[in-house]
């Protein structure tokens, strides 16, 4: 009875070298596969991380466009009004027509504007529209 105990002791031994020899051999086979599905798999989300970023920036873009899009509406109506309020300010002073007259008070509304949203400029021409030369870079003082 020792006798087959030994045998199936030995056996059983045998048996666990035999699987730790195959899993090792195994893993040592599968490593490099693993690290090229790991890497595949990073590839992929970093592929997907920069195809995220490029929609925001393509959505950023195109919001910008419509925002300057809508500024620049917003500028021509202003001027658009400025030049028929000073064309009814010119005939109610009995100037009608005077073009010097609706220049002066474009000149006027123009640099109005430019004072009350805080930025230097200046007026390079007028006629319809007007057209306002502005530095952002100029250095405002605190009294502004």
């Amino acid at each position: 009875m020792a006798a087959e105990t030994y045998k199936m002791s030995a056996s059983a031994v045998i048996v666990t070298i035999l699987l730790f020899v195959l899993l090792v051999g195994g893993g040592l086979a599968g490593c490099p596969y693993y690290k090229v599905w790991e890497r595949k798999m990073a590839g992929q989300a970093e592929l997907q991380y920069q195809q995220g970023a490029r929609q925001a920036l393509i959505a950023q873009a195109a919001a910008e466009d419509e925002a300057a899009i809508k500024r620049a509406e917003a500028a021509t109506r202003r001027v658009l009004g400025w030049t028929d309020a000073a064309k009814r300010g010119c005939a109610e002073l009995g100037r009608s027509g005077d073009r010097q007259c609706e220049e002066q008070l474009l000149k006027d509304a123009a640099t109005y504007s430019i004072a009350k949203e805080g930025h230097e400029g200046v007026i390079i021409s007028v006629g319809a529209p007007v057209s306002v030369a502005v530095d952002p870079n100029a250095r405002r003082t605190a009294s502004e």
